[in-house]
């Protein structure tokens, strides 16, 4: 008995724009209901998700320093462009975001929710709920000062604002603190300067007595500088615009999600409907649609023909 010969391989040719054209408008009922599917149910899922609001508020900090006793003493001294970022997310701060939040009359499970969730984010480094930029607008090399953005998220536009403008306001008393805590410094180091000098006077260690009252009447000068301008310290930050209740959430946006999903969904399922059709093996009708193609048809549709007429030859007849 004669074996049958083997049965060879068919190279298929590459997809022409009519075939592919014919293999969409083949899968399009599928395609259409999946995508529709698919759009829908991200619009529905995504609206189901918690609102998240967004406020931002405008700071200014300065950079040049200056040489006069008042504002070298009784200013802090300039942050470096990042110093501010660092600050924020400092337990510091937070500290002080906490207290103000409770001084703004703010309810006290939304408070211990903020404190948590900041907590969390300084144990993870993954800071979300506060953030601080330097304006893009904002030139990188200026001496005058630079520009920051300020964003605050909350799941109402009213403590999005309220959060936003506490942070600053904490920001701002935490640049103060350090002006105070190096007025404090300088104060306890002209004091002790003042002292060397009254025991150095008592034991004749000086040679002249009025080099010893021109160094001793300028600490005493500067002393009551600082004495007196204790309570009236400046820090370096300003707020340039305060924020306001966000109109719409951040997110979710359930119309985009949608959109979005539909049109992947559109895309992949195209893709595959046009690659299942491509590898699927021609049937009967199809052979003979193809055997009855006119001469002025594309040139895929005969290579098919042709092919197909070839491999059917091949099987042996009983």
């Amino acid at each position: 008995m004669q074996s049958p010969s083997p049965r060879p391989a068919v190279t298929r040719p590459d997809l022409e724009f009519p075939q592919v054209v014919r293999l969409l408008r083949r899968a399009a009922v599928p395609i259409l209901g999946v995508t529709v599917l698919a759009g829908v149910g991200a619009f529905l899922l995504s609206g189901l998700q918690p609102k998240v609001y967004e406020a931002t508020s405008s700071m200014f900090t300065e950079q040049d320093g200056s040489s006069a006793l008042n504002d070298s003493l009784l200013r802090p001294s300039p942050l470096p462009r990042g110093g501010l970022e660092q600050a924020l997310h400092s337990p510091a701060v937070v500290k002080l975001v906490i207290n103000r939040l409770r001084a703004a009359s703010i309810a006290p499970v939304a408070v211990a929710k903020i404190k948590t969730d900041l907590e969390t984010e300084l144990s993870t480094g993954n800071f979300k709920k506060l953030q601080i930029v330097p304006d893009k607008n904002s030139p990188s090399n200026s001496n005058s000062g630079v520009v920051y953005i300020l964003s605050a998220q909350a799941n109402t536009p009213e403590l999005a604002r309220v959060l936003a403008n506490s942070t600053v306001a904490a920001l701002q008393l935490w640049d103060i603190q350090r002006a105070q805590k190096r007025s404090e410094q300088a104060r306890a180091a002209l004091k002790l300067q003042l002292d060397v000098l009254d025991r150095t006077a008592q034991t004749g260690g000086l040679s002249t007595d009025d080099v010893n009252r021109q160094a001793r009447a300028s600490i005493v000068r500067d002393l009551a500088v600082i004495t007196s301008s204790r309570q009236s310290v400046a820090g370096t930050l300003d707020v340039i615009a305060e924020a306001v209740d966000p109109a719409r959430p951040m997110t979710p946006r359930p119309l985009r999600t949608g959109a979005l999903a539909a049109l992947l969904t559109l895309l992949f399922a195209g893709g595959g409907a046009v690659l299942l059709g491509s590898r699927r093996q021609p049937t009967e009708a199809e052979v003979l649609d193809w055997d009855s193609t006119p001469e002025g048809a594309p040139s895929l549709y005969r290579h098919e023909a042709s092919e197909s007429r070839n491999v059917t030859s091949t099987v042996p007849h009983r």
